[in-house]
């Protein structure tokens, strides 16, 4: 796998190409794909007719005068009187000035089935412009039921058909009426000529919606490996909803292949946190930290979870400095929140990495707001490492009077430690035998407690023959 290869240099390579890559947009609709053409071109031809310019507007016309005479020449089968009928509808669809009249269109569309036009093909045709002018006007229903009518003339073009039948069922994707969506899609997949991988793909989106998902992820990954196969590069869209769909099977390692597609053809930030959370899921935590690292290093993160996440997987490989530096950065920006828990991990973040002048007013920060002792434990810890053993000693007893602590062992050897360092050899004696009745810290506090009580007992002596030695401050 490509994370392995990762270092700091390949990182920033990637920063810098994600950022200057251009992002790509995928549709937002089904609609946008339409293979027969007939809907996404009628649309796309009113949107251009108001942005061309004048000299545009002269090379249309003539565009379409042409267009007019390659109609006439395929409508041999049409009569004359249909034929005129038509060229009206198309005439007021399609004015040279001004807007479309779909109200009058319909109108005169519903006309010539009385009257100008005969059953079969001349139907055909009238139900191809019908449906495309109800569904200028938003009729989905009635555009959806002339299309069908299309469909289902024995007497109609067979591309027609074919491309109508395709239409059809994208509207009926519209109004989520899936199973007469799946039905025309599979009828459209064996009928067509050249079968549009976009169409297998709403056909996989159909097996989807009826639950028949085993089915959509068959077709789809059919149509994925078929579209590398072919030197392409699948749709993003597509390897989304492949994604989800190994997801939702629990196939973790597939949606990483996934993500590895999606990375490779469409870098976005959200991939990254993708493949960071299926990594994490796997348990491999080598890779779920670089996949959290790269997305950190171009500020995709965002939620207080995913920068507690990164400071624990660096801890979890002993980088604390890294750590603490996400968390401190993260909480000046506002991006994660000053309670005591947070600022617990950063304080000790800064303490594992030996950086005791930045731990010591977090952990004071934190134990103000805890509830329990541990911060302060904490807290005596640095203290001492910064040799201020009054401090210490105030941290380990407000540790110990505040109480529920993880580790009490060591807030009695800390607190010893402080009252040793202040020549207060009594009561470290007393600290050291509390300290003494843990089995982690028994062996240790037991040798601190003979040293210190030796020491006292020397310096006493040291004192009663008038040596000039410092003795107990009181804290």
């Amino acid at each position: 796998m490509f994370l392995k290869q990762l270092n700091l240099a390949s990182v920033s390579r990637l920063c810098a190409i994600a950022f200057m890559a251009a992002v790509l947009l995928q549709s937002a609709s089904w609609l946008a794909g339409d293979s027969s053409g007939f809907i996404a071109s009628a649309y796309a031809e009113e949107e251009k007719k108001k942005k061309l310019s004048r000299a545009e507007k002269k090379a249309e016309k003539e565009a379409k005068l042409k267009y007019k005479n390659a109609v006439s020449q395929r409508r041999k089968s049409v009569g004359t009187t249909c034929a005129k009928r038509l060229t009206k509808v198309q005439e007021i669809t399609q004015p040279e000035e001004g807007e479309p009249d779909w109200a009058l269109a319909e109108a005169e569309l519903k006309s010539a089935f009385k009257r100008g036009c005969r059953p079969g093909f001349e139907y055909s045709q009238l139900n191809r412009y019908l449906g495309y002018v109800y569904y200028a006007q938003d009729k989905i229903e009635l555009a959806i039921e002339a299309y069908l009518a299309l469909v289902n003339e024995p007497e109609a073009d067979e591309q027609q058909r074919v491309n109508t039948r395709y239409t059809a069922a994208q509207l009926l994707f519209v109004t989520e009426k899936y199973q007469a969506a799946v039905e025309q899609l599979e009828i459209w997949q064996d009928e067509a000529v050249i079968v549009d991988p976009g169409g297998r793909v709403l056909l996989a989106r159909g097996y989807y919606q009826l639950d028949r998902k085993g089915d959509a992820l068959s077709l789809l990954n059919q149509v994925v490996e078929e579209t590398i196969a072919a030197g392409q590069i699948p749709k993003e869209g597509w390897l989304n909803f492949q994604w989800a769909l190994f997801y939702e099977k629990d196939d973790y390692q597939s949606t990483i292949l996934v993500s590895n597609r999606l990375l490779t053809n469409y870098p976005k930030i959200k991939y990254w946190k993708q493949l960071s959370a299926m990594y994490g899921a796997l348990e491999q935590s080598e890779k779920e930290r670089l996949a959290l690292e790269i997305t950190y290093l171009q500020n995709g993160l965002d939620k207080e979870k995913q920068f507690i996440a990164l400071a624990y997987q660096y801890l979890a490989v002993d980088i604390p400095y890294r750590a603490a530096q996400v968390l401190d950065k993260a909480m000046t920006k506002g991006l994660v929140e000053r309670n005591e828990k947070n600022l617990s991990l950063l304080g000790s973040s800064y303490q594992r990495a030996q950086e005791y002048r930045k731990a010591s007013p977090v952990l004071e920060e934190a134990a103000k707001k805890s509830e329990d002792g541990n911060a302060w434990s904490r807290l005596a810890g640095v203290y001492l490492n910064l040799n201020e053993n009054e401090k210490a000693l105030v941290a380990a007893r407000n540790a110990l009077k505040k109480g529920d602590l993880k580790r009490e062992d060591l807030a009695w050897m800390n607190r010893g430690t402080a009252e040793q360092a202040l020549h207060c050899y009594k009561d470290a004696s007393k600290s050291f035998g509390k300290a003494a009745k843990f089995e982690k810290t028994k062996k240790g506090a037991k040798s601190w407690k003979a040293y210190v009580t030796n020491e006292g007992d020397r310096r006493n002596k040291l004192i009663s023959n008038g040596a000039d030695l410092a003795t107990c401050k009181k804290v």
